[in-house]
């Protein structure tokens, strides 16, 4: 198992029941997790607009959703949802991939646009710890109703995972 499907695992583990987004790359595999284990998906032609359905369905349901998006510009098209969720105080969970080579055409600050419209920023830091920083990034946005950016590297989401 890879890390981008503990990721999927996990999240769906927690309670998540739905996922918001639109598929490159960078989210292909976890998407696909979070839809073998239950979750499902609900596509979008734009990134903003899956964050604005995502901070929807969150008011009215009172569930956690996620909402999935490609790194860089994936993230960044969905900056105005995240923004007004985060200062609406929504539950909800961003997982982006995270292009972590500077000479990637799709490398940008992730942590620093998530602060800049008030989204916490979280990452998955290694295969090992994977699951422990999913549940916590879901531990903050339940207990602390805060919208989490939650930064999938590439090269972490691609490696083995230790299953349990």
């Amino acid at each position: 198992m890879t890390v981008a499907e503990a990721v999927g695992r996990a999240l769906a583990a927690c309670g998540v029941e739905t996922a918001f987004g639109v598929v490159g790359s960078g989210n292909f595999h976890v998407t696909n997790a979070l839809v073998a284990h239950g979750v499902r998906f609900v596509a979008a032609r734009h990134e903003g607009g899956a964050a604005t359905m995502a901070d929807a369905y969150a008011r009215m349901s009172g569930r956690v959703p996620v909402v999935s998006v490609h790194q860089g510009p994936g993230l960044t098209n969905a900056t105005t949802g995240i923004a007004e969720a985060a200062k609406s105080r929504t539950p909800l969970i961003v997982l982006a991939g995270e292009a972590t080579d500077v000479r990637s055409n799709f490398h940008i600050d992730q942590d620093a646009l998530a602060t800049a419209v008030g989204a916490v920023p979280m990452r998955v830091t290694s295969a090992r710890d994977a699951v422990a920083q999913v549940a916590e990034a879901f531990r903050v946005a339940v207990g602390e109703r805060r919208t989490v950016l939650l930064n999938l590297p590439l090269p972490i989401q691609a490696a083995d995972h230790p299953s349990t």
